[in-house]
């Protein structure tokens, strides 16, 4: 079975302002197949943000190969949705007119601008506040229509680099709780970069652990527990104790 995603061996290199070089990846051989939920996990600096900002297309590789269904991503496609950690609305733009934001770029009309935005507004309970301005809303508020906005493009992927990191402990688990309420509506596929063990326990399929810098795939963990998750399940709290011996000891 072809992935939908995958990189081969991909290495990147970034120049630093004195003329020297920083290796961020290290040959990441990655796959990500369809409507799978993986999340990438490492410490910070470990290129798992840069190796999803390349499948986006919003970064070049220095080497290997990035691959869409086969074909090689040469930058940034509307099928490869994007979420990053900060919200990115446009401060100007009401709400709804920020989720519709896509499909205005796309030369719909008005009329179905709105019914798309209300939709997906609908989907992350914001639809009462589809006039308000961003700053009118909470940080976990802001998160959910970054989201909305990415899927009012009806991606195939959804690509997040740690989303909820800015949030507060309890916004989290309720954002986490509610991205997999809309996974299960739609089952996109989903690549979720995070740097918490109990992030990627509670939302993966599989966890893709990477190694300090420069990144390269540690272990390829499968999650086997059933949805809905609950964090006190039996074997949850060993499994999550094993991860964290993997990256403690990969950092020794």
């Amino acid at each position: 079975m072809t992935a939908l995603i995958e990189t081969k061996n991909l290495r990147k290199e970034f120049v630093l302002d004195g003329g020297g070089r920083l290796e961020a990846i290290a040959g990441a051989s990655i796959a990500v197949n369809d409507k799978e939920f993986v999340c990438l996990l490492g410490p910070s600096g470990c290129g798992k943000s840069t190796w999803l900002r390349i499948v986006a297309g919003l970064e070049s590789a220095t080497k290997g190969e990035v691959l869409y269904k086969g074909a090689p991503v040469t930058g940034p496609g509307k099928e490869r949705g994007m979420v990053f950690q900060e919200y990115s609305l446009l401060p100007w733009r009401t709400v709804a007119d920020n989720v519709s934001l896509g499909p205005e770029f796309a030369g719909m009309e008005a009329k179905s601008r709105r019914e798309i935005a209300m939709d997906y507004l609908a989907r992350v309970g914001l639809e009462k506040f589809a006039d308000a301005k961003p700053h009118e809303l909470s940080g976990g508020m802001r998160q959910r229509a970054a989201i909305a906005r990415a899927l009012a493009n009806n991606p195939e992927v959804l690509l997040m680099d740690e989303p909820f990191g800015a949030l507060d402990a309890h916004t989290r688990v309720l954002l986490q709780r509610e991205l997999l309420r809309i996974w299960e509506q739609d089952r996109k596929t989903v690549v979720f970069v995070t740097h918490s063990v109990d992030e990627a326990l509670y939302l993966a399929d599989r966890i893709v652990v990477m190694t300090a810098h420069p990144g390269r795939v540690l272990e390829e963990i499968d999650v086997p527990f059933e949805r809905p998750r609950s964090r006190a399940t039996k074997g949850y709290g060993e499994m999550a104790e094993r991860i964290l011996e993997l990256l403690e000891q990969n950092e020794k």
